[in-house]
């Protein structure tokens, strides 16, 4: 049994409003089909007297099932409240009927989503016992069964067993800690196929709210990463998913990011830019909150790896991506947050910390000639955040002109034979830069016969080349004090 499939006549891809709609309408359809799956009425006793289940087990069972939610709750506040977990783990061991195993997994996420804690405690404390140390198998057999319905449901139940059972505080025995582990194991492997191949149109969904509870394992994160699982969670960090599995996906990287070695990888595969992204759009608390505690604890673990590192200060992890950060405008979108009413604490202390981190990068990267050289004398260059900053040209003018105009002369031969257009726009944009920075700039260019090609350039096929040319040209033929005006005006 699986999800009913949306209406085509109702599918709208405009907009993200509607694709997040979308996927509102299809959690009311999963839980329309759950409700409708809580409604069954399973004859147990006809499995009582097949001796699928025990005369205990049938009275327990009764007791809890079709009651209301406060005597259901006050049940399992007993202090034999885990014998009901108990009795419906064996009926998942004792009965094959689909509809029996769809209404138990049913009930025992309804369990754990109406008690919290408490339920996955009983959870725990159920896998524990005697006689039921089999229930994390019993769970990855239901992951193989052909409808969606049963494996999402053993997914969401599994997800919280076993991150009860990688807790430290309620772990209590080494074969119980080794069952857990060989169980973790199948389980994120298993959800790493979901999220590269997804068998059902929920699957990406239930994926990503499973890891958000078994990553903040250090065993699970490793698994994770030996499945090589973090470019499919990455791929999946868009808002066309809709709040709830952009927070868990959020979720799941910020704990990824406590390993230094799923950190390097969040880097390669340009997770910090998509971050930005999420922080320039998001519109609800909790999702800005996440993205950018992972956005600080990301950097926090590239700095003390490059601290434990023999590389020298300067080219570290650390900056690089601060520096990257810079440019895709992360300082622009936390003004933007700035003016919204925020206040959560974390949210506040994460965005304080990385705008003090981005004004230190602001002063390193304004400080960092080296950089701007190296990508001069490469001949190809772009509209990088340093190109953008009249700051750093005011304090570097003066070093175009070093060692026989070494900067000057390599500008100028990308005006002269390059055929990039991005790169003729910028070399002509940062020509006039030094043309407004630099008091006696104008002498070194003629001697470099640098007007003519700024000439030919105002006829550029490209619209944006001849225009940089041109202001480019204005500023080269403008007096010092008109220069000053124009820049003031």
């Amino acid at each position: 049994m699986g999800y009913p499939a949306a209406s085509s006549s109702q599918q709208n891809f405009e907009d993200l409003r509607s694709l997040q709609g979308q996927a509102d309408s299809m959690r009311d359809e999963a839980q329309e089909v759950t409700d409708q799956v809580l409604r069954r009425q399973v004859p147990w006793d006809t499995y009582q007297k097949a001796d699928l289940i025990s005369d205990r087990e049938l009275q327990l069972i009764k007791r809890y099932d079709k009651q209301d939610r406060t005597l259901q709750r006050s049940l399992l506040q007993e202090e034999d409240g885990v014998l009901y977990v108990r009795a419906f783990f064996s009926l998942l061991r004792s009965i094959a009927s689909e509809e029996v195993v769809q209404y138990v997994l049913a009930l025992l996420e309804d369990m754990i989503r109406e008690g919290g804690a408490r339920s996955v405690a009983l959870l725990g404390a159920a896998a524990e016992g005697e006689g039921s140390s089999d229930a994390s198998a019993i769970l990855l057999r239901m992951l193989q069964r052909p409808d969606w319905f049963t494996k999402e449901k053993a997914a969401v139940v599994l997800s919280n067993l076993l991150s009860r059972s990688q807790d430290p505080v309620a772990a209590t025995g080494a074969s119980t800690s080794a069952s857990a582990s060989a169980g973790l194991k199948s389980f994120v492997e298993w959800l790493c196929t979901e999220l590269r191949t997804p068998s059902a149109e929920r699957s990406e969904r239930t994926a990503v709210t499973c890891l958000s509870l078994l990553l903040k394992s250090g065993q699970a994160r490793q698994i994770f990463l030996r499945a090589s699982g973090v470019g499919s969670l990455c791929a999946r960090l868009t808002p066309l998913h809709g709040t709830q599995t952009l927070y868990e996906c959020c979720l799941c990287l910020w704990l990824l990011s406590f390993s230094e070695e799923a950190t390097e990888e969040l880097c390669q595969l340009n997770v910090p830019k998509k971050l930005v992204e999420v922080v320039g759009k998001a519109n609800k608390e909790k999702v800005l909150r996440v993205a950018l505690m992972c956005l600080e604890n990301t950097l926090k673990g590239l700095k003390a790896a490059d601290g434990n590192s023999s590389a020298g200060e300067s080219g570290g992890r650390y900056d690089k991506v601060l520096a990257k950060l810079l440019e895709c405008g992360l300082g622009k979108s936390l003004e933007v947050q700035r003016l919204q009413a925020h206040t959560d604490e974390e949210l506040l202390m994460a965005m304080e910390s990385l705008e003090e981190q981005l004004i230190q990068g602001v002063k390193k990267e304004i400080s960092s000639f080296d950089k701007y050289a190296d990508e001069v004398f490469s001949g190809t260059l772009d509209w990088t955040w340093m190109h953008k900053q009249d700051k750093f040209f005011k304090m570097n003018a003066g070093k175009f002109v070093d060692k026989d105009c070494a900067i000057l002369r390599a500008l100028a031969r990308i005006l002269e034979s390059s055929t990039d257009e991005r790169s003729l726009e910028v070399a002509c944009h940062d020509i006039g830069q030094f043309i407004q920075h630099f008091a006696h700039g104008r002498g070194y260019l003629k001697r470099l016969k640098v007007k003519q090609q700024l000439m030919k350039l105002m006829t550029h096929a490209d619209a944006e080349v001849a225009k940089q040319a041109l202001m480019c040209c204005q500023k080269l033929m403008l007096s010092k004090d008109s220069l000053d005006l124009l820049s003031f005006s």
